[in-house]
C-alpha cells in the first residue's frame, strides 16, 4: 500500500509540444519492497486508462506470478481477460508505491502505462505554453481546485 506522508511533486518540461506524456519510472518485482528484479523504464501516463498496465515482456522479465485476473478493453476496444501482477513502482518524484496492481497487456509504444488508479491519487496538470509541453504531478492531492477559468479573461 502507498504510505505518503508529505506532498511529492514532479515537473517535466518537454522541448516541444508532445502527443503523449512519457517519463521514467522504476519497477521492482517485489510488491512489498524496493527489492528483487528491478527495471528503470519509460512509462506513458494515460488518463484514458482506468488502471495501470505492464507489457507481457516486462512481466516475464520481472518473473512476477499472477495474483488475479481482470477484464480489459484494449486500444482496439476488444475485451479480454488478462492476468494481474503486483509490483512496487517508484515515480519520478520519488513516491514509492508498494503492492500496485498491473494488468498484463501489450501496449503499443511502451512497457508500462500509468492509469487513473495512480493518477487519481494526486493532481495532474499539462500545459502547452511557448511551444513546449509541461507536465506536473503531485501526490497526494493538494485538495485545492485548479481552474484555468479564474485566470483567463473572456
Amino acid at each position: 500500500m502507498t504510505d505518503i506522508k508529505e506532498h511529492l511533486a514532479y515537473d517535466f518540461e518537454f522541448t516541444h509540444i508532445v502527443k503523449e506524456i512519457e517519463t521514467s519510472v522504476t519497477i521492482y518485482s517485489s510488491s512489498e519492497s524496493a527489492e528483487g528484479k528491478c527495471f528503470k523504464i519509460n512509462a506513458i501516463w494515460d488518463t484514458g486508462a482506468t488502471h495501470s498496465v505492464i507489457s507481457t515482456e516486462l512481466s516475464k522479465q520481472l518473473e512476477a506470478e499472477p495474483v488475479d485476473k481482470c477484464l480489459v478493453s484494449d486500444v482496439y476496444k476488444k475485451n479480454k481477460t488478462t492476468d494481474v501482477i503486483m509490483a512496487t513502482l517508484i515515480l519520478p518524484n520519488g513516491t514509492i508505491m508498494y503492492g500496485k496492481r498491473f494488468s498484463i497487456c501489450d501496449i503499443p509504444g511502451t512497457d508500462v502505462l500509468i492509469g487513473m488508479d495512480i493518477i487519481s491519487m494526486g493532481d495532474f496538470v499539462i500545459t502547452n505554453a511557448k511551444g513546449k509541453t509541461m507536465f506536473s504531478f503531485v501526490i497526494p492531492s493538494l485538495n485545492k481546485k485548479i481552474s484555468f477559468s479564474n485566470v483567463v479573461s473572456l
